[in-house]
């Protein structure tokens, strides 16, 4: 009798101190997000997505420490980010640029293709993406935004290089964890930034990532994993429970606090109240997100997923009628297309892990609902 796939209890096998340091950079996150209008510095100071990312870059490692063969499964679900940043594009109406999801999954396929090709010394690397935008930034290779080019170089929103670095880097710090890697890689980024301050005033450019903040992030990025795991006790991880849910589940998050924030400032809401209730309707609304994707994940993949575009379409349909009656329903409605996103993303991972993972078996791949039908969608 061919074998049936067993899932493993959800979280049993996810790292806490990479669940917190991407959990509290959900938390950051909104903090950038809300208008903080005697604080607009907040937006870029925050560092959230340097912990986004590169906590992103940890799991991917971690992943495929645990599961060597499970390569091609990530390598499908960073093209499912990809598409599924152009429906996410759609709702912010950055339509052109590489956001979140698209950055996630390029760095996913970019991480695994020098993985393949240099597997003893590729995380060392992480300072060739920076180092490649500064060269940019002196050759002038790219000047003006927009086309294809924004996916790779600035300007751009969050163009692959320089943001891989910080990808690479997470990875680096789980394939090398001890810790003295992180308090080593800390310690030479602060020497550096010291050094730079000696021969030139402060720099602190976020999108366009001068060196002051790229080494800031890799302090920020190096300090923060080495200090959890070194104090990171069980019952710390206890009192952190929702920080952890929300950093192994970040990516619906992401999409739950857009919508959130954007709700909320239809009353008028900036500054410390909106932070406050978005941090507390986003926790209430996670819980049937979450419920949402678990039901998925026990269905079909292939029915979840035809549902899921149909109600994307119906979504932009909605929200083209909209768009003549009110901007900010227009605006909300369009959530529907990141709401399908969220629902069709266990039963593709379901789908790419039956037909990606070593040697699937004709058994797998016919019963794959039910062999997964267990399995909590927890997780990127």
């Amino acid at each position: 009798m061919a074998r049936r796939l067993r899932s493993a209890p959800p979280g049993a096998e996810r790292d806490a101190a990479v669940d917190v340091v991407k959990g509290v950079a959900c938390a950051l996150m909104i903090v950038a997000h809300v208008p903080f209008g005697k604080a607009p510095w907040l937006t870029s100071v925050t560092m959230a997505a340097v912990l986004f990312f590169a906590s992103t870059g940890m799991n991917v490692e971690g992943i495929l420490e645990r599961r060597p063969g499970h390569a091609r499964r990530l390598a499908a679900n960073a093209l499912f980010l990809i598409f599924g940043g152009l429906a996410d594009n759609y709702v912010q109406g950055t339509l052109k640029d590489c956001d979140v999801f698209q950055i996630a999954g390029l760095a996913m396929l970019a991480m695994l293709l020098l993985r393949h090709l240099l597997p003893g010394c590729w995380t060392w690397l992480f300072p060739l993406p920076f180092l490649l935008h500064a060269a940019n930034q002196h050759f002038h290779w790219k000047i003006a935004a927009g086309g294809l080019s924004s996916y790779f170089l600035t300007p751009g929103l969050f163009p692959l290089i320089p943001w891989l670095s910080f990808y690479i880097l997470g990875a680096h710090l789980v394939k090398h964890r001890t810790g003295k890697q992180g308090w080593v890689i800390a310690a030479v980024a602060s020497l550096l930034l010291v050094s730079l301050l000696l021969v030139r005033p402060f720099e602190f450019q976020k999108f366009w990532m001068s060196a002051d903040y790229f080494l800031i992030g890799c302090g920020v990025v190096a300090l923060s994993l080495a200090a959890l795991r070194r104090w990171l006790s069980p019952r710390a991880q206890t009192l952190l429970t929702e920080i952890r849910r929300w950093g192994a589940n970040s990516l619906v998050f992401y999409i739950v606090n857009n919508f959130t924030v954007k709700a909320l400032e239809l009353f008028g809401l900036t500054g410390v109240p909106l932070f406050l209730l978005a941090v507390v309707v986003t926790a209430l609304l996670l819980r049937p997100a979450f419920a949402l994707q678990k039901w998925t994940s026990t269905l079909p993949p292939v029915t979840v997923l035809l549902v899921s575009v149909f109600a994307a379409a119906a979504a932009i349909g909605v929200a083209s009628a909209l768009g003549q009656v009110s901007f900010y329903l227009r605006t909300l409605s369009t959530f529907g297309v990141t709401f399908s996103f969220v629902a069709a993303y266990p039963a593709w991972k379901n789908l790419s892990r039956a037909l990606c993972s070593p040697e699937p078996s004709a058994f797998e791949v016919r019963e794959l609902a039910p062999a997964f039908a267990r399995e909590s969608a927890r997780g990127e």
